[in-house]
């Protein structure tokens, strides 16, 4: 059985102009003063943080400034995913804007692998013989080696990442990296893009150019924020919010089309729209195709007909993963159901697509509620894997302490990936277990949710919803709250839907309750009428009409 662990604080109201509801979840997530509430709340764009701040930021944004200036060849080197896509995008619009001879290199995923090599900068280089300065952004703190050859091919080197820094810190012009162990900005959080956006705030800064001509892109960093599961808080909830509004009020051709094509009839939400629509089909072209390029120039496409028809591509691309990913999350389940269940899940096929090994992983953390790492053949000796996991289990800082029986690994505390070689897998998986079942209880185990607020079924009232709008953008650091619904009694027979009748509508007295893939659990207990839900409340219109509907992700009998 599920686990709700209920708020400790029953505060009183601390703010004369803030609802209840809304003040009681931020205090019980940590916000305890009126300043640090109205703060969260306002999401004001003046609030974000002096780049100068970073470390080397300065001296990044100066060496930049000069190979504009020089007319230099400057080529961004992008990652493959949401994140990478969109640094890139939005540092080649960005820099462009201001005169930069400006290009793009992004890897294959399949054939280069993630981040700046030395196989890539020679690739650079045969494409780009005049290239002068390399940008990495979402990629490069760990490029040691390759950093060192491109130095030695006369290359300037800035970095821009977000990635935890190893032992050793490329000998690059600049590393612009909040995470740095020497690095005093206050916002350890953005993502790649986030990074870059900041850096060239501080670049149009120092020319004297509007930086509103950089927030006019934020819709782009505000996508690449959601995309890469960083905690939406602090700068990231500014973005993000701030990305919305452009998005929703004043949408570029990209997203208006976006929105079009993708049949969205509601406002673009971070949770849903951005997280759950939006973002798969960015990663989609990296994951099964390997070169993103499509992806990047969906935001650098000037042309209607051209943009229709990139979108159109990443939609079929997006849809052929989907399909793929249903049923090799099915075969990986297959493999599960087979071994005995331990308190790390580590499983190998070689009939998984390498691109789609991260989304099982994390379906079969889902699932389970474990720690997962999936792994597929990279070549003949090597097995690549991705890694997804759970509260008190920091898979990257686990793979560290086991690092003699992997060949390269990086990520963060919930997802991370690696290699290994081949005749390892058995003496990895036993060693990775091991470290499971010393460091994870049977309590981490169980599925928990933090319940955020409790309403009474029969005194709910629908400006709860419009409350709770207060709180967004949800995402990572800031989810969705957890609403428990109580004393509900089911007033008519219960309405089983879908193709297979796996969902339920539950009518009570005020509000309409949506149970997805729950009715063989629920007529396994009996059908009981009398229960308490857990999950979000929300508007629901149809045919001109609204009324109140609560979605529910678990309940309890009673």
């Amino acid at each position: 059985m599920n686990k709700w662990i209920y708020p400790n604080i029953k505060s009183n109201a601390i703010i004369q102009d803030i609802p209840n509801s809304v003040q009681n979840i931020l205090i019980n997530r940590g916000y305890k003063t009126k300043e640090e509430i109205n703060e969260f709340l306002s999401c004001d764009i003046n609030s974000l943080l002096d780049t100068s701040l970073m470390k080397d930021a300065d001296k990044g944004a100066d060496i930049i400034i000069s190979a504009i200036k020089n007319k230099e060849q400057i080529i961004i080197v992008g990652d493959y995913d949401c994140d990478g896509v969109c640094a890139t995008a939005f540092g080649m619009i960005t820099l462009k804007k201001i005169g930069a001879n400006v290009n793009y290199y992004v890897n294959d995923r399949f054939v280069d692998g993630y981040g700046i090599s030395c196989s890539v900068i020679d690739n650079i280089l045969n494409q780009y013989p005049d290239t002068k300065l390399i940008i990495t952004c979402d990629n490069g703190i760990s490029a040691v080696e390759a950093v060192d050859y491109a130095k030695k091919k006369g290359l300037k080197v800035v970095i821009t990442d977000h990635h935890e820094p190893g032992d050793i810190i490329p000998a690059a012009d600049a590393v612009i990296d909040p995470k740095q162990k020497d690095d005093t900005y206050p916002f350890k959080e953005l993502c790649g893009a986030g990074v870059m956006f900041k850096l060239m705030i501080l670049i149009y800064k120092k020319l004297n150019i509007n930086i509103n001509k950089v927030y006019w892109h934020i819709d782009i960093v505000a996508l690449a924020t959601v995309g890469d599961v960083v905690p939406l808080v602090g700068e990231n909830r500014i973005i993000v919010q701030k990305g919305l509004i452009l998005i929703n009020q004043k949408p570029s051709p990209v997203f208006r089309i976006l929105k079009q094509i993708t049949e969205i009839k509601t406002e673009v939400n971070s949770h849903f729209v951005l997280g759950f629509i939006y973002v798969p089909m960015i990663n989609a072209i990296g994951r099964i195709i390997g070169k993103p390029n499509k992806a990047i120039d969906l935001f650098l496409i000037n042309n209607k007909t051209e943009l229709i028809e990139c979108i159109e591509f990443l939609k079929e691309v997006n849809e052929t993963r989907k399909q793929m990913t249903e049923s090799q999350t099915k075969r990986a389940e297959d493999i599960v159901e087979k071994q005995k269940l331990k308190n790390v899940i580590v499983i190998h096929d070689e009939s998984f697509h390498e691109g789609l090994i991260g989304l099982i992983a994390g379906r079969l953390k889902e699932k389970y509620n474990r720690p997962v790492i999936v792994f597929t053949k990279s070549d003949d000796n090597v097995l690549k894997g991705s890694a997804r996991s759970i509260n008190g289990f920091h898979i990257k800082n686990e793979f560290d302490t086991i690092k003699h029986l992997i060949i390269k690994h990086g990520g963060h505390e919930k997802a991370a990936g690696l290699s290994i070689e081949r005749d390892k897998f058995d003496e990895f998986k036993e060693a990775i277990i091991q470290l499971g079942q010393t460091k994870l209880t049977e309590g981490d185990l169980v599925k928990t949710y933090k319940v955020d607020y409790e309403i009474n079924s029969n005194k709910i009232f629908i400006e709860i919803c419009e409350e709770l709008k207060m709180l967004e953008p949800y995402g990572e650091g800031n989810p969705k709250p957890n609403i428990v619904l109580s004393n509900f009694q089911v007033t008519e027979p219960p309405f089983y839907m879908g193709k297979e009748k796996q969902h339920i509508k539950f009518k009570g007295n005020l509000v309409s309750v949506i149970l997805w893939n729950g009715t063989e659990a629920y007529k396994e207990q009996g059908e009981p009428t009398n229960m308490t839900f857990l999950g979000f409340p929300e508007i629901n219109t149809y045919r001109d009409i609204s009324s109140l509907q609560f979605t529910c992700k678990d309940y309890k009998v009673g």
